[in-house]
């Protein structure tokens, strides 16, 4: 399942969208001790218009395109398809079109079971179908459909939090007075989720599913591996630890600004590219060894790169996870946040025997603490530079 695909999936999540319907509704509480409560199974067309608009942005954030960081699609080990496994569960879940009160308890008695949690959640969850339109050459929607209709359940696990007591204004008696709130309040935010089945080559793959996080670094790796039964993947912050030590390795003391900045701009092209491409490509050592050539490292320094690579990476890393969306220049005392687009105007250098950070600026006019400023004239060669000793 590409971005591409998963786009085409978000974009009908919508109540407006004449390809989709959500169907049914499932709502459940599971409170600290692991107990279900509160489980409602209802018709989607029945919810009243305020409380659907918010179970429909709920579970949309679980659709998530952001592949490679907030969501993954994991392939399920193979004791997930066994009678009692997290494959033939959700399969279940699904035939059931969420009308089965006894499936619907089974499935959250798993949930409530296998995930670690001593925090209260609740789980909201639809069975919604999709009716793909044909495609053409030019990759356009048609107004004629494909011969199978796709059937997917999409599940938010939102936090629960008490309110505390607040002031609010008393119209009757003209008053501000402290009122407290004994309700617990949902969050909007899913801390995770899940969308099963995967929608690959526009079509219905059962063997993996599309698992969400809100926090990339920190994934509930109980609710992967013993709920989902499904590997734990690395975290975004691991990953690019891993990279950090194969550039480390690889270059030393010979890994520079334009290298880092060149790197990362190769990473932009192949996300970039990734969004449409039906096989995303990943790094790979032989794919690091190019982007270093096409970067300017001399091919002295990157006859290892692949048993580097091998060395310190599992399998692959994703360009999705390594790549930064500005440069972020760090000394204890000074942080400069550098737009990719203006990486060049940045130079490091050593000028009269001392480390320098310049900055290329298009205009003799800056702002400071909120106060525009002009730059001061440009000094004579001779004339002493202010730091000058």
């Amino acid at each position: 399942m590409n971005r591409k695909e998963l786009n085409e999936i978000r974009n009908h999540f919508n109540p407006e969208a004449k390809y989709f319907t959500m169907d049914r509704v499932l709502t459940a509480f599971i409170d600290s001790q692991r107990t279900v409560r509160g489980v409602c199974l209802r018709d989607a067309s029945l919810i009243s218009s305020p409380e659907s608009q918010i179970l429909y942005e709920t579970m949309k954030k679980v659709l998530n395109v952001n592949l490679g960081k907030q969501s993954s699609e994991l392939p399920f080990r193979n004791h997930a398809y066994s009678e009692d496994g997290a494959q033939a569960c959700l399969s279940t879940l699904l035939a059931s079109e969420l009308k089965k009160e006894d499936v619907a308890l089974q499935f959250l008695g798993r949930l409530a079971e296998t995930v670690d949690s001593d925090a209260p959640y609740a789980v909201l969850m639809a069975y919604c179908q999709y009716n793909p339109p044909r495609k053409n050459k030019m990759d356009e929607l048609e107004t004629d459909f494909t011969d199978q209709v796709f059937r997917y359940i999409v599940c938010a696990l939102c936090p629960i939090a008490k309110t505390e007591g607040t002031l609010v204004y008393n119209q009757f008696d003209d008053e501000i007075l402290r009122q407290e709130n004994p309700n617990a309040v949902i969050s909007k935010a899913p801390a995770d989720g899940f969308f099963f089945p995967v929608f690959s080559d526009r079509a219905t793959d059962v063997h993996h599913v599309l698992y969400y996080t809100k926090t990339p670094n920190t994934p509930n790796e109980n609710l992967i591996d013993a709920f989902l039964e499904c590997d734990v993947e690395t975290t975004v912050e691991e990953d690019q630890a891993d990279m950090k030590e194969v550039l480390g390795s690889l270059l030393g003391d010979d890994l520079t600004y334009e290298t880092v900045t060149a790197v990362n701009e190769k990473l932009n092209e192949i996300v970039a590219k990734n969004k449409t491409d039906d096989s995303p490509t990943e790094v790979t050592g032989r794919i690091l060894h190019r982007m270093l050539a096409e970067a300017g490292v001399p091919e002295e320094k990157l006859v290892d790169t692949e048993k580097v690579f091998e060395e310190h990476v599992e399998s692959t890393l994703k360009p999705e996870r390594l790549v930064a969306s500005k440069t972020v220049i760090k000394t204890p005392e000074i942080v400069v946040n550098v737009k990719n687009s203006a990486k060049d105007k940045v130079r490091l250098d050593k000028i009269n025997g001392r480390h320098c950070m310049v900055i290329e600026l298009d205009e003799a006019l800056i702002e400071v603490n909120g106060y525009d400023l002009k730059v001061p004239g440009v000094l004579d060669p001779d004339a002493q530079t202010p730091w000058g000793e």
